[in-house]
């Protein structure tokens, strides 16, 4: 009785065994493509203090500095126990503006160098309960609301251990999954 099934119905089980494995494979896949295409994955890296023409826009790390929280300047800014402050400056020239007249919005974190997809990294602090006040010259983000030459401070709490080179990972939508490397 079951050879007789299996008989008649030998064709529509093989084209099942086969689609089925075929159909996830593909549904997948096309996910796959489109999460590596969507995520930062593409690193285009600069060295300490050049410049960069990417989305349209100069980009350059003007300076960075690191406050201890064990220092008076981390006291002051309240920073926690065991970590430390690290404030990158970021010279911005957009060049080319977007149909509604703005230039590029960036998101920066830093992170680790030389650390590849296993780096620690750390998104920017300037909602953080901390009390470090950025110059009065500087904005405190990358902003497209400005189309002019201007500069911005970001703010990154990481451990107190941490004593390796650092670099600015910088993302613009438009642009991914190429992303900036700033070396600081």
């Amino acid at each position: 009785m079951i050879g007789g099934w299996l008989r008649r119905n030998g064709l529509a089980l093989a084209a099942v065994v086969v689609l089925v494995p075929l159909t996830v494979g593909i549904t997948f896949s096309n996910e796959w493509i489109s999460y590596y295409a969507e995520r930062p994955s593409q690193p285009v890296v600069v060295g300490a203090g050049a410049a960069a023409d990417f989305a349209g826009t100069g980009w350059r790390i003007e300076g960075s500095r690191r406050i201890a929280a064990d220092s008076a300047e981390g006291a002051d800014a309240s920073l926690p126990a065991g970590s430390q402050l690290v404030v990158v400056t970021v010279g911005v020239t957009p060049r080319e503006l977007d149909d509604e007249g703005t230039s590029p919005f960036c998101e920066v974190r830093l992170q680790e160098a030389g650390g590849g997809e296993l780096a620690r990294s750390w998104g920017d602090a300037s909602f953080e309960p901390i009390d470090y006040r950025v110059s009065e010259e500087a904005e405190t983000a990358c902003t497209s609301e400005l189309t002019t030459p201007y500069r911005f401070e970001a703010l990154f709490v990481i451990p107190a251990e941490v004593d390796t080179a650092l670099v600015l990972r910088l993302e613009v939508v438009e642009e991914l999954p190429r992303y900036l490397a700033l070396t600081l």
